[in-house]
């Protein structure tokens, strides 16, 4: 069901704080998040080893945790430096709880949920945009009551904007020109849309004053995606059949983390240059971004509702349309490579291709 060997965001950077310890459910797994003394960010198994009280219901200490139940204290790696109640007595070797990989890097905290032998920085998505000076972002988090890969389906099919989103970010009588492919990268997938010649979409008209946008433009989407569920969205507007670098640029991004079989917690953000000295600009598109996606969290919410328990929608045989091609695609890859991890295939950490 889940990929482990794979780096997910697990939390907003500014979420995990020196007062008091972050409890979050991920890959069906209870995790603690805590800063130390000199701010470095650490995980560990939310679990009391001795009565299993959730260590987030203790107290920081000044470079670990303490359990609130009987006060056994934790150290970033999860081992036990003291047991009050027994002052005088060896600790036990089983005192401990499992940490695991955390880097903080662009203003988000990643873990990773598998070998932690197998963690390479290297591999985590590179969302450079949303701690770049030259940037002006923001980052949010939502939770869905769905299955992540409802999310991802939903993500790559961007001809949902026209239905969906048709009063912000389209119309539906621009769906059937829009034109639309798909390609493999060096990390996954990358699905292509493009409106050509069309109206200014409501979002971009009230932020957009350019002269050559006051007619019609030609309106770009490009979904990255990186296994397991790491998503970026290139999306702007440029003069018709002119380049991007004349255009307006946004990079909007989507993380997709499972808490558990059927819900998500889904960590997005606007990232935009054009206009970095007009802080209402990025206000104007962190409120739109946010009011797009409780629209998509109505939909997805429904969608589980009718699922029932059910994770999987493809086993349910859905109806299949040509925009859900890049979906199927990832759908597929990320199956290989669970089925590769449960077969104990070493090394299984990259994207491949049946």
């Amino acid at each position: 069901m889940f990929l482990k060997n794979a780096w997910y965001v697990a939390a907003l950077a500014r979420e995990v704080t020196r007062f008091a310890p972050l409890a979050r459910k991920l890959l069906s797994e209870d995790v603690v998040f805590f800063r130390t003394h000199n701010g470095t960010i650490a995980a560990l198994e939310d679990r009391c080893p001795h009565r299993f009280a959730p260590l987030s219901m203790g107290r920081m200490s000044s470079n670990g945790l303490v359990c609130g139940y009987h006060g056994m204290e934790f150290n970033p790696s999860g081992a036990c430096v003291a047991n009050p109640t027994q002052p005088d007595e060896p600790l036990n070797p089983r005192a401990c709880v499992r940490s695991y990989p955390i880097v903080e890097r662009h203003n988000l905290v990643w873990i990773w949920m598998g070998d932690p032998d197998l963690a390479e920085e290297e591999t985590i998505p590179d969302y450079r945009w949303y701690d770049d000076p030259d940037w002006d972002a923001d980052l949010q988090y939502m939770h869905i009551k769905g299955n992540y890969l409802l999310l991802l389906d939903n993500l790559f099919d961007l001809s949902h904007v026209n239905f969906v989103h048709g009063d912000v970010l389209g119309s539906s009588d621009r769906a059937p020109s829009m034109v639309h492919k798909t390609k493999h990268t060096e990390s996954g997938l990358v699905d292509m849309w493009l409106s050509p010649n069309s109206p200014m979409v409501p979002g971009w008209a009230a932020v957009v004053s350019d002269d050559w946008a006051q007619e019609n433009v030609d309106f770009w989407m490009d979904m990255h995606w990186q296994a397991p569920s790491n998503m970026m969205l290139d999306v702007g507007v440029m003069p018709v059949g002119g380049q991007r670098e004349e255009g307006l640029q946004i990079m909007s991004l989507d993380g997709l983390t499972p808490e558990t079989a059927t819900s998500t917690h889904y960590f997005y953000g606007t990232a935009q240059s054009y206009r970095k000295d007009d802080r209402s600009v990025l206000a104007f598109w962190a409120k739109a971004q946010t009011y797009a996606f409780e629209q998509d969290k109505r939909v997805i919410e429904a969608v589980q509702e009718r699922m029932g328990d059910s994770w999987d929608i493809l086993a349910m045989n859905p109806i299949i349309n040509k925009g859900d091609k890049a979906s199927m695609l990832a759908r597929r890859s990320l199956a290989k490579l669970i089925r590769q991890e449960q077969g104990l295939e070493a090394g299984a950490k990259g994207i491949t291709h049946d």
